[in-house]
């Protein structure tokens, strides 16, 4: 009996239910595996941008559902520029792509190009641990896409130039310029006397720049008044400032040496104006200040017979002369003496001293960083119902102590309720959905008190010998 071969259309007709069948089983488990963190870069400012300019680049990643743990931003290096990540908390968002909730965490770090050019930032790898479907812990990985910035000078009269002829880059941004004496001035003048000292403190803010690219202010004194700096104080955190920026605060004292009057000059902060794109610059006010005599001391002469003067001569005793060049003589030998016998102690005294601060500080850093330290701030920060303290204080605990993240120890230990306080602690701090309320930590901190012992210290006491010998012995 022959065969009938079955035509091509015929074998689609039937294998095509087949196909549809199976892609619809397959489609929840293919939409799972596709799904995973992403990254975006963004560069929050026109480009070119000028040499000095400080620019905002932010650094979003996204992942399903939520993070488990706060991923680590690695710190950025591009040639002829400064990166810097400041010390600012995250911020966290919710999105949803393609049906899919993402919980997000944005950081923002501070580019301030040195030069003309492009620049591309590194291809940095950032992991991340955030939770599945069945929330279960997965870890994957983004790596930053390609982002070129490119800076240009804008003419000749602008930060670059005066980088390129060898002076400090300036700031691009507009500077505000303040002072404070320590001497009230009456009716615009400061009355000293000679010998007297007038601290003056200069605070420079710069809006939206850091306060290492603010350059030291022009300071200087006239004659007969010595100066003296102080080493400047940056802060990032500007606390009555109407916009975030950088503060430098440099102290000046003048001393004045003889009595007169005196116009300390102004102090002025040289930066580029970003709209005009050429150099200004910021002053503080010039001070008067008037200086009487010195005021007396009011000493009196000693009395008792004198030793008489020198032949000839109207001035000191010559038996104290005598005294004062011997004691001189003495204290200079005695000095000579100690100093050669202190070298020679120093330098046998130096290394062990040297070793001893070394396990000083390595005893330190052990118990500081030794697992029940850190058990123990976990369960503080617990109490106190600090969220962001407790979440990575616990996973320095587990790294340190079981070498794995909270969310998969709490599920080899098998403690339904130390999973659930872990699991609640997460998505309290990178939950897609706000937090309705603060976070209560003791569930989490009964837990670990049930599953986690600090490790026993061992006493240094010797114990006494028994009185008795053993009865069998």
């Amino acid at each position: 009996m022959r065969r009938h071969a079955m035509p091509p259309r015929a074998w689609l007709r039937c294998a095509a239910p087949l196909v549809l069948l199976l892609a619809a089983w397959l489609w929840p488990w293919l939409a799972g595996a596709a799904t995973g963190p992403i990254v975006r870069v963004e560069v929050g400012a026109r480009q070119p941008v000028l040499v000095g300019q400080q620019v905002g680049i932010d650094v979003t990643i996204l992942a399903p559902n939520y993070f488990l743990s706060a991923p680590e931003f690695p710190p950025l290096a591009v040639p002829g520029a400064v990166v810097t990540l400041p010390d600012a908390r995250a911020v966290n968002s919710t999105e949803t792509i393609d049906g899919v909730a993402y919980a997000g965490i944005r950081k923002t770090y501070a580019f301030t190009a040195e030069q003309d050019g492009e620049f591309r930032l590194p291809a940095a790898t950032i992991r991340v641990t955030y939770a599945g479907d069945d929330g279960a812990p997965r870890e994957g990985s983004v790596t930053l896409p390609v982002t070129t910035i490119r800076a240009g000078t804008g003419g000749s009269g602008t930060a670059a130039a005066g980088a390129a002829a060898g002076r400090r880059l300036l700031p691009v941004a507009r500077l505000s310029v303040t002072q404070t004496l320590d001497h009230k001035p009456d009716h615009g003048v400061v009355r000293l006397h000679a010998g007297d000292a007038l601290v003056r403190t200069v605070t420079t803010f710069a809006p939206q720049t850091q306060a290492m690219m603010i350059v030291p202010p022009h300071a200087a004194s006239p004659r007969g008044v010595r100066l003296f700096r102080a080493d400047a104080r940056l802060s990032d955190q500007a606390q009555a400032a109407p916009e975030p920026g950088g503060t430098r605060v440099d102290t000046l004292t003048y001393v004045f040496e003889r009595p007169g009057t005196y116009t300390l000059p102004a102090v002025t902060v040289d930066w580029v104006d970003p709209a005009t794109r050429r150099p200004a610059s910021s002053a503080a006010p010039a001070v008067k200040v008037e200086v009487a005599a010195a005021r007396n001391g009011g000493a009196l002469a000693p009395g008792g017979p004198s030793a008489g003067a020198l032949p000839g001569e109207g001035g000191l005793p010559w038996r104290t002369l005598l005294w004062g060049a011997g004691a001189l003589l003495g204290a200079a030998v005695l000095a000579l003496l100690w100093r050669r016998l202190w070298r020679r102690l120093w330098r046998r005294l130096r290394p062990r001293l040297a070793r001893l601060r070394q396990r000083r500080a390595e005893r330190r850093h052990a118990r500081a960083e030794g697992a029940d330290a850190r058990l123990a701030a976990t369960l503080q920060a617990c109490r106190a119902g600090d969220a962001a303290t407790a979440s990575q204080a616990l996973a320095g605990w587990t790294r340190a102590a079981h070498g794995a993240t909270p969310a998969a120890w709490a599920e080899a230990v098998g403690d339904a309720a130390l999973a659930d306080a872990v699991t609640g602690l997460q998505r309290h701090l990178y939950g897609a959905a706000p937090a309705p309320s603060a976070w209560d930590g003791n569930p989490l901190a009964q837990a670990l008190q049930r599953h986690a012992r600090p490790a026993p210290r061992r006493s240094r006491r010797r114990q006494p010998a028994p009185a008795l010998p053993p009865l069998n012995p």
